[in-house]
């Protein structure tokens, strides 16, 4: 073979190679392009979790601080929304059957879903597993739920690492309203979940006579907006990532956990004052499409 034979074949197979990448990467922006194509944006919330993601029953929508973040995504892009409520056990599958374009449900940042699906940079917010219990229990620490019967919800990440460090019979139920029933009915000697979530819920004075959160927080993980595995790299994800960035630094967080009566939280704090710290000029509000 010549010379130019040679390298006339190396910039054909270097030609195909960048086809191919090329394609690959306009393959990944396919997600906001079908969303805007199709006007709609489809997230996946928690309806059975109060002032996250609830079903308004008087209404018959779904409320909270999470709808919120999904109803001001939708208005950047430029499209309508369609709130689809999803379970635990429910958020991956959602996604990876395309029932969603993405998820926005208390979904804990793992090593373990960042393999399995697109979680979107920075965290918009972060919790702890935390045990709610009847107060006539007393626990003082984790290690006393060795052998005890512990409701929780399918899919939560820190069922197994609970039942194998301290060796907790941890029953995985439906949703959080099965869990609290169990726990209240004495079927449960309590209820694992999310610190931000239980602090919420003791807001309730008849619940708080009854019960509480004293062990400390565990495997404290940020919440992430989740996509298709598909949408990694995209501009689905960079249009949502700066759009966390907004809700940090525009101080929207802070106000919906205000309008939801959650308690403000120290990382919703911290996060609001490091992106003001970080670029405090960088971030006009952008145009609604």
């Amino acid at each position: 073979m010549s010379l130019f034979a040679g390298m006339r074949c190396s910039c054909w197979a270097l030609t195909a190679m960048l086809a191919l990448w090329c394609n690959a990467v306009a393959a990944t922006d396919d997600s906001l392009a079908a969303i805007q194509a199709r006007g709609t944006l489809l997230v996946g919330v928690k309806s059975d979790v109060p002032c996250w993601g609830e079903l308004d029953k008087t209404s018959g929508e779904i409320v909270g601080l999470e709808p919120d973040l999904a109803r001001d995504l939708a208005e950047r892009l430029g499209v309508a929304l369609k709130l689809v409520p999803v379970l635990s056990a429910e958020r991956v599958s959602a996604l990876e059957t395309r029932q969603v374009d993405v998820v926005i449900a208390t979904l804990n940042a793992t090593p373990e879903r960042r393999a399995q699906l697109t979680l979107v940079s920075p965290s918009y917010y972060e919790s702890g597993a935390g045990l709610l219990a009847r107060r006539s229990e007393g626990f003082k620490q984790w290690s006393e739920l060795r052998n005890r019967r512990i409701c929780s919800r399918r899919g939560s990440f820190y069922n197994r690492p609970i039942a194998v460090e301290y060796g907790a019979d941890i029953v995985a139920l439906y949703s959080a309203e099965i869990a609290l029933a169990a726990l209240r009915d004495g079927r449960c000697d309590g209820f694992l979940g999310d610190t931000a979530v239980f602090a919420v819920m003791l807001q309730n004075l008849e619940l708080a006579e009854r019960y509480e959160m004293t062990l400390p927080a565990l495997y404290p993980t940020g919440w992430a907006v989740a996509l298709h595995p598909d949408a990694r790299g995209g501009r689905l994800e960079a249009a949502i990532s700066q759009a966390i960035v907004h809700w940090h630094r525009s101080g929207l967080l802070g106000r919906l956990e205000e309008k939801w009566g959650i308690p403000r939280s120290e990382f919703s704090r911290r996060m609001e004052a490091e992106w003001r710290q970080a670029a405090p000029d960088s971030d006009p509000e952008p145009e609604r499409r």
